[in-house]
């Protein structure tokens, strides 16, 4: 039997609370699991992955709720810290309104010394997404940990979801222009249209092909309305869309132990397994 390789999902986790009403008027709220980390482990655990999370809770009811919750989904959480002096991070939403408490929260104080050495195996994956990029020690986390990642051979993938990100952030360009330092620390990225738009101002996917092969970039899943697209430096292929999420292209890439090196030579028909 093939061994199994570990999907670690670094970022934020926090108590999302809808409201029945705009937040102004609202009288009860129903909770749920948030954050790009504990979003991300969900999705990957639900395909069969081996989804661990890499984040910081606060040692509180609400990050024991969001713990346990992941545990139940299959989620490995024996990576995750608890801190016994910052809270858990809540984000208020009604519609398209929202309001975030999450400066001064556990999530943005997970610091790179709180890395386990000699987490990542060849094989593995490190996913995470923008909203966790602010400036803060979760930020440096991300940098120590694609460090790590990359030299232990794992394979680094980066999901912008900048609209997702957007109301974590309080000016929308500050979150465009760490979004393009990170890009290319990826091995492999996953973009929507939205992506494109923030990112390059136009929804034009050839032009910015041209910006997004650089650095480690070797793969990129772009996602429109109808359709995904694959393409590596010189092959491209093409889907209708129906339920490939990045966690189900990430978990049969796991399935094809694809290692880093084997990337730039993908073919068309390897692509064509991984979103058909």
């Amino acid at each position: 039997m093939s061994p199994k390789h570990t999907i670690y999902c670094l970022g934020e986790v926090l108590l999302a609370l809808d409201a029945d009403a705009p937040l102004a008027h609202a009288e009860s709220f129903r909770p749920r699991l948030g954050g790009d980390a504990a979003v991300l482990a969900q999705a990957c655990a639900a395909q069969g992955g081996c989804a661990s999370l890499l984040a910081q809770l606060g040692e509180d009811p609400f990050g024991q709720r969001a713990a346990s919750t992941l545990a139940a989904a299959g989620v490995d959480t024996t990576h995750a810290s608890f801190s016994r002096t910052l809270p858990t991070a809540l984000l208020f939403e009604a519609g398209g309104e929202a309001c975030s408490y999450h400066v001064r929260t556990a999530g943005l104080q997970f610091a790179p010394e709180q890395l386990e050495p000699g987490l990542f195996q060849p094989g593995d994956a490190l996913l995470f997404a923008s909203s966790g990029l602010c400036d803060s020690p979760l930020r440096y986390t991300h940098l120590a940990a694609l460090t790590a990642a990359r030299d232990a051979g794992a394979l680094c993938c980066y999901l912008p979801r900048l609209a997702q990100a957007a109301p974590y952030w309080p000016q929308r360009e500050a979150l465009c222009q760490t979004a393009l330092q990170f890009l290319d620390r990826a091995d492999v990225l996953f973009l929507e249209e939205s992506d494109l738009l923030l990112l390059f101002g136009s929804r034009e996917l050839r032009t910015a092909l041209f910006a997004l092969f650089t650095g480690h970039v070797q793969l990129i899943f772009f996602y429109k309305k109808d359709r995904i697209l694959a393409f590596t430096r010189s092959v491209m292929a093409s889907a209708a869309k129906k339920d490939q999420s990045p966690a189900l292209v990430l978990y049969r890439m796991e399935k094809m132990m694809l290692p880093v090196s084997s990337l730039p030579r993908l073919k068309e028909s390897e692509l064509n397994a991984l979103i058909g």
